[in-house]
């Protein structure tokens, strides 16, 4: 024992996620490889039987997990309904009677993510199959296609979970955000089309409606998905206390209204109804996303001495000479990587960062910190081998998790230069 807790905690956390990807190559079962690489996390920090099986039930029976269990069975059942009625299918029509395959599996994921759900990479994965109408893009390119444009606009959007309390714990609005969030949303568009999307053949078709006809429609075809998002935004604004207490409820509210509106104009019977319900490889989704929240809280969960985890790497890493700007970097981007959570990476590390600036720094100084650490802190959870999106969109697309990160890295690697390029260009501006 005393040989483990010696071992640096950089090392304790990053080991516990090569664990998962050795355990996945060998048993060819991800939520055996999690639930072994939880193990080792247990052991690594010190806790004992009684507060390993305290934390794994508190985790799995919380109301927040069964609700986020909850909303992705309905994303699910969602998305396979507007499968099933082809409204997928015309919508998929609809958007490459303007746009070329290639950019249309980059629009589509990016509408969709417009609708921030942990596991929505599954709801648009189904339109991105769509566009390769011959089938001859590799399945992983599509897996990461779908999971990374799904993400593009999580900088700065006010819907996402992370968002919104980067917005708090830092006292910005919107549009303060919008100022570091919107720049780096547009060279993560820019890298994934460049690493990404060059992969994929560019023929166009033929637009064969009028401007006024293809709005029309696609509104009409996105109206369930505009449906929860603007059932969500009204919780947002008018019943804050009620999103605040479970962010999970008002999507789940939306996914009804929105099945209900389907049910309504495209109605579907009682056997489909039960073959969509019945899915087996939805259940094991399910018992996968619950155990990564075990992983998780095992990552924010304090230590038995009681000091939080990351407070423990961060005394580390200064004890080791780290500078504080690289300390910046890295709390975010360790946080993301291995809870694969933005709302984990905030909570987790923001506190520590922000303490880094002092009593009241400069717009431009809070500026340039948040594009380093939340760009790095995304970046961290975007190659995440625990992240829920990549987990569901390779396991639609039939693609293998390692083969996924190394498409992701080279697009990975130019948003955080971007990130470190802002960081300079906000420094130099006056307070």
């Amino acid at each position: 024992m005393q040989f483990i807790s010696n071992i640096p905690w950089i090392v304790k956390i990053l080991s516990t996620l090569g664990v998962i990807l050795v355990a996945n190559r060998l048993f060819k079962n991800l939520s055996l490889a999690v639930v072994i690489g939880t193990l080792a996390l247990a052991l690594l920090s010190g806790h004992s039987t009684a507060t390993f099986l305290s934390i794994s039930s508190n985790t799995l029976f919380s109301w927040a997990n069964l609700s986020l269990l909850i909303a992705i069975a309905q994303i699910n059942f969602l998305s396979a309904q507007m499968a099933e009625t082809k409204i997928m299918q015309d919508l998929v029509g609809l958007i490459q009677s303007r746009l070329s395959p290639r950019v249309s599996m980059a629009v589509l994921p990016s509408v969709i993510g417009l609708l921030p759900v942990p596991g929505g990479a599954l709801f648009s994965a189904p339109l991105v199959d769509e566009c390769d109408i011959e089938k001859k893009s590799h399945p992983c390119l599509k897996s990461v296609i779908n999971f990374w444009f799904r993400h593009v606009w999580e900088f700065w959007w006010p819907l996402y979970p992370g968002v919104l309390l980067a917005m708090e714990l830092t006292g910005l609005n919107t549009l303060q955000f919008l100022i570091f969030g919107l720049p780096l949303s547009l060279a993560a568009i820019a890298a994934g089309y460049v690493f990404l999307l060059q992969k994929i053949p560019g023929g166009r078709q033929a637009a064969s409606i009028t401007n006024g006809e293809f709005f029309k429609r696609f509104l009409f075809l996105t109206s369930p998905i505009i449906i929860v998002v603007g059932i969500q935004a009204c919780f947002q604004l008018f019943f804050p206390a009620l999103t605040n207490a479970n962010q999970h409820l008002p999507i789940s509210l939306g996914l009804i209204v929105a099945s209900l509106f389907l049910q309504s104009i495209r109605p579907l019977d009682s056997a489909t109804w039960r073959r969509i319900i019945g899915e087996k490889k939805l259940y094991s989704l399910l018992l996968l996303i619950a155990l990564i929240k075990v992983y998780a809280a095992f990552i924010d969960a304090r230590l038995p001495d009681g000091t939080p985890l990351v407070a423990k790497l961060s005394a580390e890493l200064t004890a080791f000479g780290i500078p504080l700007l690289v300390m910046t970097m890295l709390l975010p981007f360790i946080s993301g990587l291995t809870t694969g959570l933005s709302l984990a990476f905030v909570g987790a590390s923001f506190p520590i960062v922000l303490s880094f600036l002092g009593p009241d720094p400069t717009l431009a100084q809070m500026l340039a910190t948040l594009a380093l650490s939340y760009g790095f802190g995304l970046m961290g959870i975007m190659l995440s081998p625990v992240h829920i999106c990549l987990l569901v969109s390779n396991e639609y697309f039939e693609a293998k998790l390692s083969s996924s990160l190394r498409f992701l890295l080279k697009p990975a690697v130019v948003v955080i230069s971007f990130a470190l390029l802002f960081y300079v260009l906000f420094n130099l501006l006056p307070g």
